[in-house]
């Protein structure tokens, strides 16, 4: 009997890594998903994703578990689309309600921007442009919203099209306002993506919209990544779930970023 309580303690260590290692190429797994891969009860996988949690490897949600990323990494749109749910959601509402019938609107591929989708049928006569596949797929289904995919290199796991040829039909176009989710935001130095692409894409839809809006929670704020965006100057509004602490209301009033 010892001999083999001890295999076991070995074992789960090992059954251990190997979810860690599925979820890290998956970016989310569900619990039963993880069950039937490694014939394991699911009150063992929550167990284990527990202790996976609390080593600060990965974020549980309901009926699973996403990959928390690193700070420059990209996690795929169908993990993202379940962090902070409510948050987004809350932001998407707001960013809704800046928009009127008759925009031209530019979209960024982010879990914040597909969060809006639901919130834009009310309206009649609108023109959406955006490299984010999945958020122009849930779009068609608003016959009065013509939708444009600003097509080039797909990335499948995040769903959206990166590269010369997307920023070329950005570049052709003009909105009246583009809504973009950044990865940080810091205000010694301005505004953050995760990758290279994501920022020569934004940096294009910025430079053919007459008003920039940020879509930021407020976790995002004392941030910073890897990939300088843009500075305040360029910010017309931001969009938070809440409001921010003091000190990030009266920044954004100084440099006269209307706050919502």
């Amino acid at each position: 009997m010892i001999f083999i309580t001890e295999a076991i303690t070995v074992l789960v260590p090992e059954r251990r890594q190997a979810i860690l290692d599925f979820i890290s190429k998956q970016h989310s797994a569900t619990v039963a998903e993880l069950s039937d891969k490694f014939c394991i009860g699911e009150t063992s996988i929550r167990r284990d994703l527990a202790k996976l949690c609390e080593g600060g490897y990965i974020r549980k949600t309901y009926g699973g578990a996403i990959l928390l990323p690193a700070n420059n990494e990209v996690i795929a749109l169908d993990a993202r689309r379940h962090i902070e749910e409510s948050a987004k959601s809350a932001i998407a509402q707001k960013a809704a309600s800046l928009i009127k019938d008759g925009d031209v609107i530019f979209l960024d591929s982010s879990s914040t921007s597909l969060h809006m989708v639901p919130y834009l049928k009310i309206f009649n006569n609108l023109s959406i442009v955006t490299h984010g596949l999945q958020t122009a797929y849930n779009l068609l289904s608003f016959p009065h919203i013509k939708v444009y995919v600003a097509g080039g290199f797909i990335k499948s796991n995040l769903k959206s099209c990166n590269g010369v040829f997307t920023c070329s039909m950005f570049s052709s176009m003009h909105a009246d306002k583009v809504f973009i989710s950044p990865k940080a935001v810091d205000r010694s130095h301005g505004i953050y993506c995760s990758n290279e692409e994501e920022m020569h894409v934004r940096r294009t839809m910025m430079e053919h919209s007459n008003t920039i809006i940020l879509l930021c929670s407020t976790n995002k704020l004392d941030q910073s990544a890897q990939f300088h965006l843009c500075d305040f100057k360029k910010i017309n509004t931001v969009v938070c779930e809440k409001k921010p602490i003091k000190k990030w209301e009266e920044f954004f009033s100084q440099n006269h970023i209307t706050q919502i």
